[in-house]
């Protein structure tokens, strides 16, 4: 829906994603004038795509963050999962929490929630929605601030910045807003992608794209092991995606791009009953030691299994077919360590078309956590993944993208009383 702006607004906020279109609704509902500036030719895309489209509103374990990660819990302290549950409850949506902390819709529906947002600002007389609207440029003047875009100049003596990241592209994801910032004398750190697939050498897995199973994997440089995570993984053509591949790709990233020569070590074990079937990041040594415990045990099963079922049918009911296919022609004991610990080198990550998220962003240290308000220049505040905060999968991104965006409202609203 185009809404066109009224002559004079109070608060522009660019950028029609979550944490843009949190402000907005309160300052909505206490009769602020706002101008939501949004490039794609609607809000809220990205927000649709999350959580394969169930939206994975935010997580209530304890906060996975990197980047500027203390920025973050910062932020968390001043507006928790308490404070961002009961603004939800505000806009009449209902959620339900799954393994590991994650809330969800109880509509399993990201439109659902989205139309929490959206449709309360539509019914608001003191809020314009411009879509398909590119900034070109912000600069300060007397009164504030003026945003120049494909559709026109616009005045406003505050200005929040939810733009995003470059993540996702094709959902509206870019970097465009930064070269703007660094001229108003802000500075920011490139961004890169994060949450996004491996690449991998893919002969040892050549036939199982499309398997989808439970492992543990370990990203390594140089056999030093970095980080660890379980959960889902999917074989792909190139590679490894799936949650637990895709937390890792921030490390596995950093180690490439200083150089290291990168492994990913793949466990099977969960996908066989030996070991937890979490959805989580797990430490390295956690890793390790299960996978020794893993192919300690797995050796003497698979003895007892050929003996009782052949050699032929000693997989079946153990393994994906795919994945028996390949363990098959190994001795029980390579087949054993391959199941527990197949070492695949990582070439390297998936582009931003992939990334659900990218680290990088505006320096947190310019912006104060209570209220994100920049320390640089008055009237000026940013939200969300524009910041040098990422998350991992399950919520997180969105938990601080919701924060971000009511703390930023809460001082703006004191700020024009």
């Amino acid at each position: 829906m185009q809404r066109h702006p009224e002559s004079k607004h109070q608060l522009i906020i660019i950028g029609g994603g979550a944490s843009g279109l949190a402000a907005a609704c309160l300052c909505a509902e206490q009769g602020l004038g706002v101008l939501l500036m949004e490039k794609e030719n609607r809000v809220g895309r990205k927000l649709l795509a999350t959580g394969n489209g169930r939206c994975n509103i935010w997580n209530s374990g304890p906060p996975v963050y990197f980047g500027e990660a203390d920025f973050a819990r910062a932020v968390l302290k001043r507006c928790g999962v308490e404070q961002v549950a009961a603004f939800w409850a505000g806009l009449g949506l209902h959620t339900r929490e799954e393994e590991d902390g994650r809330v969800y819709p109880v509509t399993n529906q990201a439109a659902t929630v989205l139309d929490c947002l959206r449709l309360r600002l539509e019914a608001s007389q003191k809020v314009s929605i411009l879509t398909g609207c590119q900034v070109k440029d912000i600069r300060t003047i007397k009164q504030g601030f003026e945003v120049t875009t494909s559709q026109g100049s616009h005045q406003a003596p505050c200005v929040l910045l939810a733009a995003g990241s470059a993540a996702a592209p094709k959902l509206g994801g870019s970097a465009s807003l930064l070269p703007s910032l660094k001229v108003l004398g802000h500075p920011s750190l490139p961004f890169q992608p994060a949450l996004c697939p491996l690449e991998t050498e893919t002969r040892p897995i050549k036939g199982l794209s499309g398997l989808r199973l439970m492992a543990q994997l370990c990203v390594l440089a140089e056999d030093r092991p970095l980080a660890a995570s379980a959960g889902e993984m999917l074989f792909t053509d190139y590679g490894v995606s799936g949650l637990c591949a895709m937390q890792l790709s921030r490390d596995a990233g950093a180690a490439l791009n200083e150089g290291h020569q990168v492994t990913l070590r793949l466990n099977f074990a969960p996908a066989m009953g030996l070991a937890p079937g979490q959805m989580r990041r797990i430490s390295p040594e956690q890793f390790v030691q299960q996978a020794d415990q893993a192919r300690r045990a797995l050796l003497p099963l698979l003895r007892q299994r050929e003996q009782q079922l052949g050699r032929q049918l000693m997989y079946v009911g153990l393994l994906p077919r795919l994945l028996a296919e390949k363990a098959q022609p190994l001795p029980l004991a390579e087949a054993a360590a391959w199941l527990t610990g197949l070492g695949l080198p990582v070439t390297g990550v998936r582009g931003f078309d992939q990334a659900q998220v990218a680290s990088g962003g505006l320096r947190c240290a310019d912006f104060d956590p209570a209220t994100l308000r920049s320390r640089l220049m008055p009237g000026l505040y940013a939200a969300g993944e524009v910041l040098n905060v990422d998350g991992d999968c399950g919520g997180y991104n969105l938990l601080f993208a919701w924060a971000t965006g009511i703390l930023a409202a809460r001082d703006i609203l004191k700020t024009l009383a």
